[in-house]
């Protein structure tokens, strides 16, 4: 539903906390265009790779996995950190970079495929072909007829769980 000529960006977002900062992965889908671009990253506390990223870009939507309230509780009580959803840091910065018309699009967790579930999803997207006979189905390698480029973030989790969001929105 676009109604201007400039691109209509599309971005799910994977965030993993840690101690000495914080890892992204990032889809980006031009729904003008159908491109699309992923990344993985690793911020500083300020997340000035982030927001560099997301004023740029000036996403129309934005995916991400909601917590919820039970799991905020627990986390909070037990001080664990739930890998994928984006953190209260975070959504504050989303908040005042984004443009007030981005569309917020919070997923269930049940919702959008995780690690596993993109890696099948890319299998049954770019079949293997004959040289590819003796691949492993339970190993995380993809096809040589998955774009070079996906393949070489087949060890992120978070650039994956990001495009398995990306893939599941928009199936």
């Amino acid at each position: 539903m676009l109604t201007e000529d400039e691109a209509g960006h599309c971005i799910s977002i994977r965030e993993e906390e840690s101690d000495e900062g914080n890892k992204f992965g990032i889809c980006v889908l031009d729904c003008a265009t159908s491109q699309f671009n992923l990344s993985v990253f690793e911020d500083d506390i300020c997340r000035t790779k982030l927001e560099t990223l997301m004023r740029q870009v000036r996403p129309k939507e934005i995916l991400f996995t909601k917590v919820c309230t039970k799991h905020i509780r627990q986390s909070y009580l037990a001080d664990i950190r739930y890998q994928g959803k984006l953190s209260v840091s975070t959504t504050r910065l989303l908040k005042s970079v984004l443009p007030a018309a981005c569309l917020w699009t919070g997923l269930r967790e049940v919702e959008g495929f995780g690690y596993e579930q993109t890696i099948q999803e890319l299998r049954k997207l770019y079949p293997s072909g004959d040289e590819d006979e003796n691949m492993d189905e339970d190993s995380n390698v993809l096809s040589v007829n998955v774009p070079e480029a996906i393949r070489d973030m087949a060890d992120s989790k978070n650039a994956m769980e990001s495009l398995g969001i990306m893939i599941w929105y928009v199936e």
